[in-house]
């Protein structure tokens, strides 16, 4: 007599790429490393002795706290994007984050991790006061972009998050997360978002 064969218990993954907008529901401030910044923290690690502080340029240290794609459209990180997705998930919430971490993906396509701004436009120019390290207060330059968009492209395995699950997770990441500098995760109000519904969710081929 044959031996019925066991019921396979691993399901094939059901894969959905999605297409979506968020949008800015409060201003975005980013902040990138300057090249110049990260030498001083690589000589400071080597044990060289760093220099006298230059003159401070406002304008330079503006433009180099830009994050720009290769073609040199304004941009955000999608590091910071896909870390605030993720931070929203928890196990109390019915999904828990390491289940995201395996079943969501947005995807960064050609542009070298660096996701176009929507609208694009000219930043406005911040300059605040900061505290660093041990040194007391200094002042900073930073852009400031408003209204802010960015188009996403996620891939997702339906068999662990529906649709629905994936935009609430993202409306709740923009809720009280956010992005950027000042975000409602570091005590702010900057970098809030949500799902642009006028935009709508679109299924890629």
């Amino acid at each position: 007599m044959a031996v019925k064969q066991e019921e396979k218990l691993l399901k094939p993954i059901q894969e959905k790429r999605l297409r979506l907008r968020i949008v800015g529901k409060s201003p975005l401030i980013v902040h990138s490393w300057s090249e110049k910044a990260k030498k001083e923290i690589r000589d400071k690690k080597m044990g060289k002795k760093t220099r006298n502080r230059e003159a401070c340029d406002p304008k330079a240290e503006f433009e180099a706290a830009q994050y720009r794609t290769e073609d040199g459209q304004h941009g955000i990180r999608l590091e910071a994007i896909k870390k605030s997705i993720i931070t929203a998930a928890h196990k109390d919430l019915g999904i828990p984050r390491t289940l995201v971490m395996k079943a969501l993906f947005v995807l960064c396509g050609d542009s070298g991790g660096i996701l176009p701004l929507d609208p694009q436009h000219e930043p406005t120019m911040r300059e605040d006061a900061v505290t660093v390290g041990n040194r007391g207060t200094d002042l900073r330059y930073r852009p400031e972009y408003w209204p802010w968009g960015v188009i996403l492209e996620c891939e997702i395995d339906t068999e662990c998050l529906t649709l629905d699950d994936v935009l609430t997770l993202i409306n709740r990441a923009g809720f009280g997360i956010g992005v950027g500098e000042w975000r409602p995760e570091k005590g702010g109000d900057y970098g809030r978002y949500e799902v642009d519904t006028d935009f709508g969710v679109e299924e890629v081929a």
